[in-house]
C-alpha cells in the first residue's frame, strides 16, 4: 500500500504481529542492543541513551534477548521499523515480521536518521507469549541529544 502522509510517496510495509499470530502474553521478555564500531569497545544502546552519548554513523547493532521467561522450545521473530523523513524519502520503512539472522539475534547496520523501533516476539505453538520493544532514536545533527547512528 502506498502512503502519502508526508511529502514523500513510500510503501507502507509495516506488519502487525496481531494480524499474523494470536497474542497471549504470559511471560517476561527483555531485549538489549549492543552497538559496535571498528576500533571501539561494544556498548549497550540503553547505556548510551541513558548517558546521552552520541551515536555516530557506521555502527553495527546486535539486538538480542537479555532475559526470557519463556520455557524452551520457542521461536523468535523481530520487527525492524524505520520511521522518519529519511525512511520515507528512501522508501525503506520496513516493519515486516522477520526471523533472527543470527542465533536469536537480529543484526542490523545503521543507515539514516529517524525515531526507529525494534520489537521482539517469542512464540510457542505459533502463539506470541512474550514481547518487548526498543526505541532507536537516530539524529543527523551531531549537536543533538543522540547524534548520528
Amino acid at each position: 500500500m502506498k502512503s502519502s502522509k508526508s511529502s514523500y510517496s513510500f510503501d507502507d510495509t509495516e506488519e502487525f504481529i496481531e494480524q499474523k499470530y494470536p497474542v497471549d502474553i504470559q511471560y517476561a521478555l527483555s531485549i538489549e542492543c549492543t552497538v559496535t564500531q571498528n576500533g571501539w569497545r561494544p556498548v549497550s544502546l540503553r547505556e548510551m541513551l541513558q548517558t546521552r552519548s552520541l551515536l555516530l554513523a557506521n555502527k553495527d547493532l546486535d539486538f538480542s534477548i537479555a532475559e526470557c521467561g519463556v520455557p524452551v522450545p520457542y521461536e523468535v521473530r523481530w520487527k525492524v521499523l524505520n520511521r522518519g523523513e529519511d525512511a520515507e524519502r528512501r522508501n525503506k520503512i520496513r516493519g515486516q515480521i522477520i526471523d533472527s539472522n543470527r542465533a536469536d539475534v537480529r543484526h542490523e547496520q545503521t543507515e539514516f536518521q529517524g525515531d526507529h523501533l525494534v520489537e521482539c516476539y517469542v512464540l510457542q505453538n505459533r502463539i506470541v507469549v512474550a514481547r518487548d520493544r526498543l526505541q532507536v532514536p537516530i539524529s543527523a545533527n551531531p549537536s543533538s541529544r543522540y547524534g548520528d547512528l
